[in-house]
């Protein structure tokens, strides 16, 4: 088998969490993949790739911060050096960030291009995976999707693709990235419970030892990510039979305050029997340590919005026997009977939605109504869902088996130790992909390596009176000095916009070579200057645009 480099991971500051950014899902899970990565992969020498310089210095400072000693190569998209010598780039989102079209200048088999699913229901990653097919993309690159049910999505997102670019313009080939499927992983250790934090936990909420606590994580956004009514009405169910306090913790935090409201009042009207109480989840100290104070996790979690879930996983590491809805991405996180229950869901059958889709296309539902509209069609088993609540509130042994085999189970699939090497396996298998393939975009007929890196000299080349060449005559009108051209150059905002075709110390031997030898062919020029024909034609023109030279045609 070929030997492939370490794989190089794409690092954006915005992926990341960090001081003053909103606490959100894929953010919380690009942290952890970082401090993942950096951890379980082997090799001398960490690989990055950035957009530029400011995304470097951040990705150093983030290594460094997570105790990264090991020397970090990292490249960048926007200097037109080559990213591709690492063979793989990891990107924390469906994209590739133009990479695609910049693997064209070093060859398409020089890297595999590898992105990530998180919520795939936006209109945004919609759009993007529909441009995505118009890439140069090829069957060595991949999009790894987390769980079976988000691949079902992307699948038969490219499988309409297809049919478009077959049917609008005769395409005999599309080419696919590849669809493997692993999960989001976790530091298992980071959410093994502390000496004394149960303790501490329920007595800061004033959580009596013998009560029942059932926990929820994350966002308090009912369309978003879980709607509580089926929760609350389960768990009003199971207090009246229970025989001893009920208590909910609705761990999390909502970016508005009516989804908060929301929350409140149906935990009091609906649940009256259950002691409800909202908790900030975004101290350190509480997304640490609360699943130590719980008894059970659940998220009533019905949002077309969700593909994965990764705090019934973080849940299944603090040791919680989990109940989740079977939908999505908990399908294959929660192993039913062994680390916790899956409750049965029910959804509109495909046709029923229509409607739906039109009004979304059309932009008349943005995409809180959009996701609404979705989730009035979809059910999770109130019944079905108190009979297991119940099941794990009467019996403590049975609390405790399913939160040890949650624990392992846990630590078995989704430590960062047992998924990191899924992504290296990758890397290979892409890489024996690449081992002699012929690209399906190589550089187009006509020149150009894309049609969006265009000469512009090309592309506008009707726009101009006539164009220079080696034989176009160069003439020195006066002499100038730095002053002069510095003035020039600001006046025509090089200056401002901090671009300059060629140092100004090139225009003065430009000039100085002329006033010695006489008016010079364009081409004798460049030899004299010791520059190449791109830079002497900048020379050339920008001088006499500010009247120092006069070109003319030859004879």
């Amino acid at each position: 088998m070929t030997e492939h480099p370490t794989p190089a991971i794409y690092f954006h500051p915005d992926a990341v969490e960090g001081t003053g950014k909103d606490l959100v899902g894929r953010r919380s899970a690009g942290q952890s993949f970082l401090k993942g990565f950096l951890r379980h992969c082997p090799g001398p020498v960490i690989n990055a790739v950035t957009d530029g310089p400011n995304g470097a210095k951040a990705f150093r400072e983030a290594a460094a911060a997570l105790g990264e000693t090991r020397p970090l190569n990292v490249g960048m998209l926007c200097d037109g050096s080559d990213f591709t010598q690492a063979g793989t780039v990891f990107f924390p989102a469906p994209g590739y960030r133009n990479a695609a079209w910049l693997r064209q200048r070093f060859g398409n088999t020089a890297c595999s291009l590898v992105g990530i699913t998180h919520t795939v229901s936006t209109r945004r990653v919609i759009e993007g995976l529909h441009n995505l097919l118009i890439e140069p993309v090829e069957d060595w690159d991949a999009l790894i999707c987390t769980s079976h049910a988000v691949k079902s999505v992307v699948a038969r997102q490219f499988e309409l693709e297809v049919e478009f670019m077959r049917q609008r313009f005769g395409a005999t080939r599309v080419p696919l990235p590849q669809l493997p499927v692993i999960p989001l992983g976790i530091e298992t250790a980071d959410f093994t419970p502390l000496p004394g934090a149960r303790d501490r936990m329920r007595a800061e909420q004033q959580t009596p030892d013998d009560a029942v606590v059932v926990m929820t994580m994350g966002r308090l956004s009912v369309v978003e990510k879980a709607n509580p009514l089926p929760l609350f009405l389960a768990l009003e169910d199971v207090a009246q039979r229970a025989g001893k306090p009920v208590h909910l913790w609705m761990v999390g935090w909502a970016s508005r305050p009516e989804e908060e409201e929301l929350h409140r009042l149906g935990a009091a009207k609906l649940c009256p029997s259950v002691n409800a109480r909202i908790i900030d989840g975004r101290s350190a100290d509480i997304r640490r340590n609360i699943w130590a104070g719980a008894d059970i996790f659940t998220l009533p979690a019905d949002s077309i919005q969700e593909t994965f879930g990764l705090v019934p996983v973080e849940a299944m590491a603090a040791g919680l026997p989990v109940v989740m809805p079977d939908w999505d991405g908990f399908r294959d996180t929660v192993a039913h009977g062994v680390s916790g229950m899956l409750i049965p869901t029910r959804m509109a059958p495909p046709g029923a939605g229509e409607q739906i889709a039109r009004r979304f296309a059309d932009n008349r539902d943005a995409y809180l109504n959009y996701l609404t509209l979705v989730q009035s069609h979809i059910q999770i088993d109130v019944r079905a869902y108190a009979q297991a609540l119940a099941a794990l509130v009467a019996d403590a042994g049975l609390r405790k088996r399913l939160g040890d085999g949650a624990m392992r189970h846990a630590q078995t699939h989704f430590d960062w130790r047992a998924v990191i090497p899924q992504y290296l396996a990758l890397a290979d298998e892409l890489g024996q992909r690449r081992n002699g393939a012929v690209p399906t975009t190589p550089a187009l007929p006509s020149g150009p390596i894309s049609p969006l890196e265009v000469d512009p000299f090309d592309l506008y080349s009707k726009y101009p009176t006539k164009f220079v060449n080696g034989q176009t005559i160069v003439t020195l009108r006066h002499m100038p000095d730095a002053a002069l051209l510095e003035l020039h150059d600001q006046i025509s905002g090089r200056q401002l916009y901090r671009r300059t075709a060629f140092p100004t110390e090139m225009g003065l031997r430009a000039a100085a070579i002329l006033a010695q030898t006489g008016p010079l062919t364009l081409a004798i020029l460049a030899q004299k200057l010791g520059a190449t024909g791109g830079q002497t034609v900048a020379v050339v023109l920008t001088l006499a645009k500010s009247d120092v030279f006069t070109l003319t045609d030859p004879v």
